[in-house]
């Protein structure tokens, strides 16, 4: 009998190592879209991770240049939301994977395709493995080259949970539980606004830029006595501006070779989710 038993544990042991094997291989698997196709300024991708998890990608681009499906490397991963893939990457211990969804989507453009768009893209995942809960505060994520999560959205709506943000350039995309106060999410927001005017201005004509630090200052007066409606205001009035400037007043191109920086596509993408915090106070 005790021979038995002493068998029965070490086999025990070993079904559970190696179950443990298999959920943290399943867990790092990689795949690619089942389906894909590319119209014109458009992506749409099904990826398929389990038999329960799959999630829709769509990114539409304004105008694109050499867009094809050989042009762009697309991929999904099942993590482990303690993953320290992710959890070093957040920006904050308040936000965290979704445990039901822990899924990271990756674009990767191939850097000598010679692919290219102007202005902004669009990027939107859509899954039904959880169902969207307006008091839930789920949101979606960016992260460039391996850096820390930053909260793009621009739309979280139910279908079981669509979620849609934009860019101005690619890498990852992860729907991520964000509980930090609204304040400190609005905060972070206007600070990158600045901290990338404030990096690119050689990029930008003297007369936008002044007009810009202007629009900047109205948000952040605004803010500061907690008016947020006029703060709304002043971002609507930023967003048509930078929207209508053209190229030679701002840089407005992203190329996959890496060689140029986007500055409208990444102030307009601060500046549409900052909308969307302040709508959604």
């Amino acid at each position: 009998m005790m021979f038995t038993a002493m068998k029965f544990r070490q086999l025990t042991t070993v079904v559970a190592t190696t179950a443990l094997l298999l959920f943290s291989t399943a867990q790092a698997q990689v795949v690619t879209p089942a389906t894909l196709t590319v119209d014109d300024n458009k992506i749409q991708a099904k990826l398929t991770l389990s038999s329960l998890i799959e999630v829709d990608l769509t990114v539409e681009f304004e105008n694109s240049i050499g867009l094809n499906a050989n042009n762009i490397d697309i991929t999904a991963e099942l993590l482990d939301p303690t993953d320290l893939t992710i959890t070093d990457r957040l920006p904050s211990t308040l936000t965290s994977a979704v445990s039901g969804f822990p899924v990271l989507v990756s674009i990767s453009p191939k850097a000598n395709a010679g692919f290219g768009f102007e202005g902004l893209a669009t990027v939107e995942l859509y899954t039904k493995a959880i169902h969207y809960t307006p008091t839930i505060p789920w949101r979606l994520f960016t992260s460039h080259d391996g850096g820390e999560f930053e909260d793009i959205t621009v739309l979280m709506s139910s279908g079981s949970i669509r979620a849609r943000g934009s860019t101005g350039q690619f890498s990852d995309f992860i729907i991520l539980l964000d509980n930090r106060p609204s304040a400190s999410v609005i905060d972070d927001k206007v600070a990158s606004l600045s901290s990338i005017v404030n990096g690119n201005r050689d990029k930008i004509s003297a007369l936008l830029e002044t007009a810009i630090d202007s629009g900047i200052n109205d948000v952040q007066s605004a803010l500061t006595v907690n008016d947020d409606d006029a703060a709304l205001v002043a971002v609507d009035s930023l967003i048509s501006l930078i929207d209508n400037a053209s190229g030679s007043e701002i840089a407005d191109v992203w190329r996959s070779s890496g060689d140029v920086v986007n500055v409208k596509g990444l102030l307009l993408t601060q500046l549409q989710t900052l909308r969307f915090s302040l709508r959604t106070l």
